[in-house]
């Protein structure tokens, strides 16, 4: 671990003028800070992030060096674009990269697009358009974004416009950096979120219809307020069936739409470009509505910021917990992730976490001078892990927030006081057991899949999964059971994915970065999925499965040494592992340690007598010294 993360980072200055204020968050691509530069007047706030890299090779730190300065400038001529943040440097300092980025204060798009609630269609043409405008700007640059989805796009506060972030680029640095000789393309690399990401980058191969059809997919949510994930297939084509929630939409959008999101990327508009004009073409009655939509984008905000206050003004009078109104700060792709503090379980419950201390709250106690109070519209900082050097703090509405509370769903003080002086009449002369509510519906859903995965029953698993996530759509844990049981059914991009949505809600799920770890490897990833499994054993050091595959893939990557520290590590959390005795063998034979690898392979065979690759090596051992 490098010692910049180690100290009070609230003391360390970078690149001599960049003074980190607070850890945003860590992610398999790197580490985002909040920071000041000291050289401007009034030490304005900006994003600093510095990525990831496991070489201190001169040959290949002199590649990473190459591919950092090459896409640097990628970054600073995407930034030129209004609505794209400002690159402002890049640097290298004691062999790491750092990248500082635009602070941007503004509102997520979450905020506006809300489950339940379509907007009016000419509202969505206005929104359409206006991220189609950004993006051929980017398609232009020869550049994929590869993960557009509502959080990604913010309602900058000054102007009111969207402001796109989070671009793959520095990923691709990231990727290249851990494996400077890898002749891996970004088109390789599985990016992106679930219910935006086409069949083609699912399957690895992005293109520039891709972001088509993830701009198409955030249309559609909005217009219908239905969630992308939720939508239905057409049993003869194939396409999407969005059309049925939709009943009044102009059959001139419709097509547009249609067009942007069909299944077969040779069927969509080829870039943002061609997307662009084809919403240009709309007849004129509705084109003349987009200017006069436009000023209407910011009311969602708006009532959704009244609704969690009114929801949490509620919840202090009757004593009511299920929802989780409190205003906590959190990233909008990793909604659970406490600001400045050690993000909460992903299987803690959310009104727990909603009672754990705000990141506001966090910053006053360190004394942050430029931040004494919540600003008054909740604004954002715009960042994140996976993002390129932009962070966002949110004030996150609940999840539940337009849900209707219904009086008998959720006791009042009096009324659980008279609950528990009442008497319980026994199962024999109860007329009906009473109804489960979402939450227990889901809890008992989430038990069978994870009994199911863990029985090697990975399809019933899955669709148990799938039910907690229509249940519970921010249930990280399920999302990572829909990863593990993928890894089991052999399907590793899709795993990869649906690990990417459970790390969206909580970075530092060390679960989903070990199982995501697994899905590379099985796409002949090593290299970066040796990064993932290091950063699980250093978010969670008693993680014994994440310690035996850094061991594992330590020792498939020549590194023997480093393997028998994890595998030391693996073992003293649980000495029964057969698997872990057996690799330890193996690498003490590669370091010609033959009579400790044969102690180690004896010990292996002890638990798991059947093993024979271990009963070959320590043949092979015994042979060796004369046996």
């Amino acid at each position: 671990m490098n010692p910049l993360f180690e100290e009070d980072n609230s003391t360390r200055i970078v690149g001599k003028r960049y003074k980190l204020v607070n850890q945003l968050g860590v992610g398999g691509f790197g580490q985002s800070f909040l920071a000041q530069d000291l050289h401007l007047p009034g030490c304005p706030r900006c994003v600093v992030k510095r990525l990831l890299a496991k070489t201190h090779d001169p040959k290949h730190l002199k590649t990473a060096r190459r591919l950092f300065d090459t896409e640097a400038r990628v970054l600073y001529q995407l930034g030129k674009h209004d609505q794209i943040p400002t690159l402002y440097a890049h640097f290298e300092e004691n062999q790491e990269f750092y990248l500082v980025q635009e602070f941007i204060e503004g509102e997520p798009l979450t905020w506006q697009i809300v489950k339940g609630k379509p907007w009016p269609e000419e509202r969505v043409i206005a929104l359409i358009y206006d991220i189609l405008e950004i993006m051929a700007f980017v398609h232009q640059q020869n550049v994929i974004h590869r993960d557009i989805k509502p959080a990604n796009l913010i309602r900058r506060q000054k102007d009111n416009k969207l402001v796109l972030i989070d671009f793959g680029a520095v990923k691709q640095v990231s990727l290249q950096m851990a494996d400077p000789d890898s002749e891996i393309a970004d088109s390789t690399i599985a990016v992106g979120t679930h219910g935006y990401i086409s069949n083609e980058q699912l399957a690895g191969k992005p293109r520039f219809c891709s972001d088509v059809y993830a701009i198409g997919m955030v249309g559609i949510q909005a217009l219908t307020g239905v969630l992308p994930k939720q939508l239905d297939e057409d049993a003869a084509t194939g396409e999407l069936d969005w059309r049925v929630h939709a009943p009044n939409v102009s059959p001139e959008f419709a097509e547009v739409l249609d067009h942007m999101v069909y299944y077969d990327f040779r069927d969509r508009f080829p870039t943002a470009v061609e997307a662009l004009e084809a919403v240009q073409k709309l007849p004129p009655q509705l084109l003349e509505l987009v200017e006069a939509s436009k000023a209407v984008n910011t009311d969602s905000a708006e009532q959704a910021k009244s609704m969690v206050l009114e929801t949490d003004s509620t919840q202090r009078e009757t004593g009511t917990t299920n929802l989780t109104g409190n205003l906590v700060p959190t990233y909008p792709q990793a909604e659970t992730l406490m600001y400045g503090e050690e993000s909460p379980s992903a299987n803690a419950p959310a009104q727990k976490r909603s009672t754990q201390k705000s990141g506001w709250s966090t910053l006053k106690d360190q004394g942050s001078k430029w931040l004494k109070k919540p600003p008054v519209r909740w604004a954002v900082l715009a960042s994140g892990v996976a993002i390129a050097g932009v962070a966002v703090l949110t004030i996150k509405p609940s999840p539940l927030q337009n849900s209707v509370q219904r009086p008998s769903e959720t006791p009042t003080p009096s009324s659980r006081s008279s609950l528990k002086n009442s008497v319980i009449p026994s199962p024999s002369t109860s007329p009906s057991a009473p109804p489960l509510s979402p939450e227990q519906k889901a809890a008992t859903l989430l038990k069978d899949a994870n009994r199911l995965r863990k029985q090697k029953q990975y399809q019933q698993a899955l669709n148990h999964y799938k039910r907690v996530i229509q249940l519970q759509p921010n249930n990280a844990q399920a999302y990572w059971g829909q990863c593990e049981s993928l890894n089991g059914l052999k399907r590793p991009g899709a795993a990869i994915v649906a690990c990417n949505d459970a790390l969206d809600l909580n970075p530092d799920y060390a679960e989903a970065l070990w199982s995501k770890g697994k899905a590379l490897r099985q796409q002949e990833q090593t290299l970066e999925a040796l990064r993932l499994f290091e950063e699980a054993t250093v978010l969670k050091p008693d993680f014994t499965d994440a310690w035996l595959a850094l061991g594992s893939v330590l020792q498939e990557v020549g590194r023997s040494v480093e393997a028998i520290d994890a595998l030391d590590q693996a073992i003293a959390l649980n000495r029964n592992s057969a698997e872990a005795w057996s690799i330890r063998g193996a690498a003490l034979w590669n370091l010609g340690r033959f009579d400790q690898a044969i102690a180690s392979l004896d010990k292996a065979l002890q638990i798991q007598p059947n093993a024979t690759n271990t009963r070959a090596l320590r043949q092979q051992a015994r042979e060796e010294l004369g046996y």
